[in-house]
């Protein structure tokens, strides 16, 4: 289900930014498309899946530079400038809370991936900013976190189920380890109790006399 919302923002000094805004509660993204430059997809990181108890302020965020499937060069890709924004970026939602969120994004120049100038970077960064707090300001932003959670929990149930798994083989040989260490500590004291060893007949001698012995052999 897809929802739609208009909404209207400045950044800086410049003039009024309008955007759509439309909740995808299928992946959990919300993409904000915005005149004359184009769409950002945000939402939480893919590969850092948000737990439900986890504290908000310790969540990465993520933000795309267009639309569709993620990768470097995207459909709808946002311009400013008159540069053509690339890739994705993740980003802690303490940082974008506290004002300090700073991003760099990609361009492509000639086939190959570089930074956009510092300007454009400060441009991108505050719009990202206004949309990320636009969004989780949103009474439907928690419910967009439990449809990420419901597209990631696939991947999350391999992840773990994998984990399970090596876990399990761990303990098995933690198991066996300690059941041998048991028996070894068992026979150590079954020969502790049997006490000590006495000569048989017929032995040879120690090699070593007894101390008092020696004592009065070294005194004549």
């Amino acid at each position: 289900m897809k929802r739609e919302i208009m909404l209207s923002f400045t950044v800086g000094s410049g003039p009024a930014l309008e955007a759509t805004a439309y909740a995808d509660f299928d992946t959990g993204q919300v993409v904000y498309r915005i005149a004359d430059i184009g769409a950002f997809t945000l939402g939480w990181d893919p590969d850092r899946n948000p737990e439900a108890d986890q504290d908000p302020k310790e969540e990465i965020l993520h933000v795309a530079y267009g639309t569709g499937p993620f990768g470097f060069q995207m459909d709808e890709a946002p311009v400013l400038f008159g540069v053509t924004l690339a890739g994705t970026e993740s980003f802690t939602r303490a940082t974008l809370t506290a004002g300090t969120l700073r991003l760099r994004p990609y361009r492509l120049i000639i086939s190959s991936p570089v930074r956009v100038a510092k300007g454009t970077a400060r441009r991108a960064f505050a719009i990202v900013s206004a949309l990320a707090r636009h969004w989780l300001a949103q009474p439907w932003a928690p419910d967009l976190r439990r449809a990420h959670e419901h597209d990631c929990a696939p991947r999350s149930l391999s992840r773990y189920g994998g984990l399970i798994t090596q876990h399990e083989e761990r303990m098995r040989r933690v198991r066996e380890d300690h059941a041998y260490y048991i028996q070894r500590a068992d026979r150590a004291t079954a020969i502790l109790q049997a006490g000590p060893v006495p000569a048989p007949a017929g032995a040879p001698p120690h090699p070593f006399p007894p101390a008092d012995a020696s004592t009065k052999t070294t005194g004549r």
